[in-house]
């Protein structure tokens, strides 16, 4: 597949916190987008979370699922309170069968999963997980948009939440897109430069075509975890 990573550490951050990581098993493709908080070791934390995953799914004996795959976050997790017991994150990661075309998704947080056809809007697969999206908040009533910043499901140390799962197919001529919410919040949603974001903002792509890795970020947050056995 075509890998594009574009990365960017917003104004109002000390530092990128996003991070991303990518392999390949027999006609599997398995890729992850991690979004942290600034508090704790957030840029470790969105680091290892990505290359981990990833990297023990690739070395699994069996073939790659999406229930193993939640099963290995689930086991990972429980890990976490060696190093990051003060980190918090977004993820979203995929899997895609080449063979059948279909895309398999599993998500926590506010990052998103979308698939882009030629002159179609962007189809979000998924729905952030934060107090924004909740039925209590009313329209135009105050604390809305500081609500967007609380996650009702988040990755962190202290407990396992489950992800939001689904299967659905993926078209030959569609890109497919995992964003943080700095990129499809501010950037997409709001307009804003991505130069100009004030939150880390963050796209990882992925196309049928020739296996080419495109990456454009300003620091070192991406990992082809086959090329380098993470």
């Amino acid at each position: 597949m075509r890998i594009g990573w574009t990365s960017r550490q917003g104004r109002a951050r000390l530092s990128n916190n996003d991070a991303a990581a990518f392999g390949r098993k027999d006609h599997h493709v398995l890729a992850m987008l991690v979004d942290a908080a600034e508090k704790g070791d957030g840029q470790g934390l969105a680091r290892h979370w990505s290359r981990t995953v990833i990297d023990v799914a690739l070395r699994e004996a069996h073939e790659m699922s999406l229930a193993g795959l939640v099963g290995i976050m689930r086991a990972e997790q429980q890990r976490l309170r060696e190093h990051y017991l003060h980190a918090i994150a977004s993820y979203c990661c995929v899997l895609v069968d080449l063979q059948q075309q279909l895309l398999h998704i599993a998500h926590v947080g506010d990052c998103l999963v979308g698939i882009h056809r030629p002159t179609e809007a962007i189809n979000w697969l998924s729905r952030p997980h934060n107090l924004q999206e909740q039925a209590i908040w009313l329209a135009g009533a105050s604390g809305v948009e500081e609500s967007r910043h609380l996650l009702t499901r988040s990755l962190n140390a202290r407990r396992f939440h489950s992800p939001y799962c689904l299967t659905t197919d993926l078209p030959t001529d569609a890109r497919l897109l995992l964003c943080s919410d700095g990129y499809w919040h501010e950037h997409l949603q709001s307009g804003t430069d991505l130069q100009r974001v004030n939150d880390d903002s963050s796209v990882l792509s992925l196309g049928y075509g020739e296996p080419i890795i495109e990456l454009q970020s300003d620091c070192d947050n991406f990992w082809d975890c086959n090329e380098e056995r993470c």
